[in-house]
């Protein structure tokens, strides 16, 4: 009996080993294909993660450059306006310096007049005395 009862049990492992065996590869299948579809989701989701983050990098790109852009025009703007007015300033003082210089040369030459014309006073105050004096001596 005892052989009976070994070949039962023997049977008996036999039959759950194959049921274990079935048992596992319907697990394993299973989990292969959980493991397969989450790892291409997550992968999806890693990759729409990446076009998400290299858009928002190109679009702060983008506004930056517009931004800078800006900036420089501005900056151009405002040196033109600067280059305009200091030429204009310059001219300013060319022309206050050359109106000083006349009004000096006219004041000069109007002093040399009166000069001149206080000299000859004085000359003919002195020649007028010097005839005065001679005509004096002579009678």
């Amino acid at each position: 009996m005892s052989t009976i009862n070994d070949l039962k049990a023997q049977k008996y492992v036999e039959a759950e080993s194959k049921r274990y065996e079935t048992e596992f590869k319907q697990l394993k299948t299973e989990n292969e294909r959980t493991y397969s579809s989450e790892s291409k989701s997550k992968e999806l989701e890693l990759k729409k993660m990446r076009d998400d983050y290299e858009t928002r990098i190109d679009k702060l790109k983008n506004e930056q450059e517009r931004k800078l852009s800006e900036i420089r025009q501005k900056q151009s703007r405002s040196l033109a306006e600067e280059s305009a007015r200091l030429k204009q300033e310059t001219q300013n003082l060319k022309q206050i310096h050359t109106d000083q210089v006349e009004e000096i040369k006219i004041s000069q030459q109007n002093e040399l007049q009166e000069i001149n014309t206080s000299h000859q006073k004085s000359l003919d105050i002195a020649r007028e005395k010097f005839m005065k004096e001679q005509a004096k001596w002579k009678t």
